[in-house]
C-alpha cells in the first residue's frame, strides 16, 4: 500500500524577511506515513526541480517510492478482440 503522497504547486516564492515575497517558483509537500503522519514542505526554481526535491526527501526517511497496488478482486482486464471476431460480428 502507498504511504506518502507528494503534491507540486506553482507558487509566487519563497517569503522572505517582511513577508516579501521572492521570485516565482514551485513548492512541494509531502507527507508520509512512518510511525504516525508526517509533512514536510520546500521550495524549487522548477517543476522537475520540486519533484526530484520530494522524492529525495522521502528517500531520506526510509520510505519506498516503488510501491505497487495490489491486485484487486473487483477488477477485469478487458482485452480487445481479435480482428477476425470484429469481421465477424459485422456480418
Amino acid at each position: 500500500m502507498k504511504k506518502h503522497d507528494i503534491l507540486i504547486e506553482p507558487w509566487r516564492g519563497n517569503p522572505g524577511p517582511r513577508k516579501q515575497k521572492g521570485s516565482e517558483g514551485f513548492r512541494w509537500t509531502v507527507s508520509y506515513e512512518k510511525d504516525g503522519r508526517f509533512y514536510a514542505q520546500g521550495f524549487a526554481d522548477s517543476h522537475a526541480e520540486a519533484r526530484a526535491a520530494a522524492e529525495s526527501y522521502l528517500k531520506e526517511q526510509g520510505i519506498d517510492l516503488n510501491w505497487q497496488a495490489a491486485p484487486s478482486s473487483s477488477v477485469k482486464v478487458l482485452r480487445p478482440r481479435s480482428k477476425s471476431a470484429t469481421a465477424r460480428s459485422a456480418r
